[in-house]
């Protein structure tokens, strides 16, 4: 996983831009006006607090795609219907937003630019993804998986070289072999790496497993699509040892994370029970 990459955590606060749109101008989504209600009530609802974007995606992923709710937040702070408070954190652009009645809004910017400025580390953001590999080439071990490479991009002497991306694993049980990618992030996984990273395994002949924090519908969809599964843990993990900076994350930040020592074992039953359904098909 290429943690330092676009899509890691220290860059990933660009989704009030839709993924697919980035360099071409896309037809306005009719969910926007319904995620601009949902925010207005949202607002409401927090007039004396300082929000970025990636939290308030984060916080309606649920009912809205990062990218809707990121638009629809751009669009109000153009209008002038909330705060909008462009900033470089890190070398990085950041949104941040509040309701107009916000009365201290620099003091408390203040206080998150300084936490974002530890997440958006470059060490940090890189320990982020190598702790979440290892998590999850633990439990994979723990449920049967065995581990044949990293970073790969080649498999039975087939190599894939239409272009410079590889695989985070390649793994295998009973006889089914699977192309993983881990992506322990806040944000999606772009659109293009998503199709990639199945183009890979089609050509490879591997199963596509994303392991992912979360992701929309629609690219589930497309990796069912494919033949392969996505498995969402939803809370990002964090390594031991920053339990500070977790807890200012939750309560400053209301980011989805957590501190666990082992994978939850309701996730990883999940893969399997995917698995023996896939081998009994086969």
């Amino acid at each position: 996983m290429q943690v330092c990459s676009r899509n890691s955590a220290a860059v990933e606060d660009l989704d009030y831009i839709a993924p697919d749109s980035r360099e071409h101008e896309t037809p306005r989504d009719p969910k926007v006006d319904q995620a601009i209600e949902r925010l207005r009530a949202f607002f409401n609802a927090n007039p004396q607090r300082l929000f970025y974007s990636t939290q308030i995606e984060t916080s309606l992923e649920r009912e809205f795609f990062h990218w809707i709710t990121g638009r629809a937040l751009l669009e109000m702070g153009n209008a002038k219907e909330i705060i909008r408070m462009p900033e470089v954190v890190e070398g990085q652009p950041v949104n941040f937003y509040a309701d107009r009645r916000h009365r201290y809004v620099r003091r408390e910017l203040k206080v998150m630019i300084n936490i974002l400025r530890r997440l958006f580390n470059p060490e940090f953001a890189h320990a982020i993804g190598r702790h979440g590999e290892l998590m999850f080439d633990a439990a994979l071990g723990r449920f049967g998986f065995q581990a044949h490479a990293k970073n790969v991009n080649t498999w039975n002497s087939r190599i894939w070289r239409e272009t410079n991306h590889n695989l985070d694993r390649i793994i295998t049980r009973d006889a089914l072999a699977y192309g993983v990618e881990i992506k322990n992030t806040q944000n999606y996984i772009s659109r293009d790496e998503l199709r990639v990273k199945i183009r890979i395994c089609q050509y490879l002949e591997l199963i596509p497993l994303f392991i992912m924090r979360f992701a929309p519908k629609s690219y589930m969809f497309e990796i069912i699509k494919s033949g392969g599964f996505g498995l969402l843990f939803e809370e990002q993990i964090y390594p031991l040892g920053h339990s500070a900076l977790l807890k200012e994350a939750r309560e400053h930040l209301l980011l989805k994370v957590q501190c666990p020592r082992d994978v939850k074992e309701g996730d990883m039953q999940r893969l399997l029970n995917w698995h023996m359904k896939r081998l009994q098909g086969d």
